[in-house]
């Protein structure tokens, strides 16, 4: 099932994505937005309902929201994919590398993403996207996706010259809509072997990254474990669980992103999540 968080008529809104159309949940169950709902837990609940009503509003008629609006947190891993080679050359790391963002560091799919006034160097790293359902602390590693609602497709864009600017990751994951979260989520059901997973990301339309997800090097339950150790994981939180190889810092000489271009990530049976590059 996937399910959709958007805007229409000037109200926003949750549903069921159902063919071409959504179905609105938002006055059939008792729950403001998605985050609560899937909270509360009404996620059994809101497919019922879908099976047996007709879409009220058609996909090319909304806009689009994050999946999942107003997270607490999120949270992204770097270089977990076994592509990057200065990954390998130690043998791997012992520990994930965990940075956050801020949720105004991304955009919904089919808005503008944002190149800043300050850098040329905008880059792309099409990730699977974890959504928390249920909140948790102290999570064990075999129990892990028992607090998964879903996932969704992550741009998580970078503005890779700032990322050496000082010694952490935050100001150059942080850029004000630089990367992309969207645009539904799909229930946890959808997908059986997160393993098997392929994600391609292109640039107007030439294929820049096409990697499989049996490439993570640390796979998302512990990667859930892992961040519950020392935080609280809550309902609505999202985890970016890192990118397989080809980023446009990667090439000789950079192909950054620039303004008037379109990316788009795809992930089956997620979807396919598509931006296009402005400038701030």
């Amino acid at each position: 099932m996937r399910l959709i968080s958007y805007r229409h008529g000037g109200r926003e809104a949750f549903g069921v994505v159902k063919g071409d159309g959504v179905v609105d949940m938002t006055a059939r169950i008792e729950h403001p937005t998605l985050k609560s709902a899937i909270s509360g837990l009404s996620i059994g609940e809101m497919e019922r309902l879908a099976a047996g009503a007709d879409p009220d509003i058609g996909l090319g008629e909304l806009e689009y929201m994050f999946p999942v609006t107003a997270p607490d947190s999120i949270f992204c891993v770097g270089r977990n994919y076994r592509a990057y080679h200065e990954v390998l050359e130690d043998g791997g790391p012992e520990w994930p590398s965990i940075f956050a963002r801020f949720a105004a560091s991304f955009s919904a799919h089919g808005q503008e993403i944002f190149r800043p006034t300050v850098s040329e160097q905008l880059d792309y790293e099409g990730e699977i996207g974890v959504i928390i359902g249920k909140a948790g602390r102290h999570v064990p590693e075999s129990r892990a996706l028992d607090h998964v609602a879903g996932y969704t497709i992550v741009n998580e864009g970078s503005v890779r010259d700032w990322q050496s600017k000082g010694t952490q990751n935050c100001p150059g994951k942080n850029f004000y809509r630089s990367g992309a979260i969207g645009p539904w989520m799909v229930t946890r059901d959808e997908i059986d072997d997160l393993d098997a997973l392929r994600i391609r990301t292109t640039v107007d339309g030439e294929v820049r990254q096409d990697g499989g997800s049996d490439m993570m090097i640390f796979k998302i339950p512990f990667v859930i474990a892992h961040i519950s150790k020392f935080t609280w994981l809550s309902p609505g939180d999202v985890i970016a669980t890192g990118s397989p190889g080809g980023s446009a810092i990667e090439g000789t000489p950079p192909r950054w992103l620039a303004p008037g271009q379109t990316v788009s990530v795809e992930i089956e049976p997620i979807g396919v999540l598509s931006n296009t590059v402005a400038a701030e």
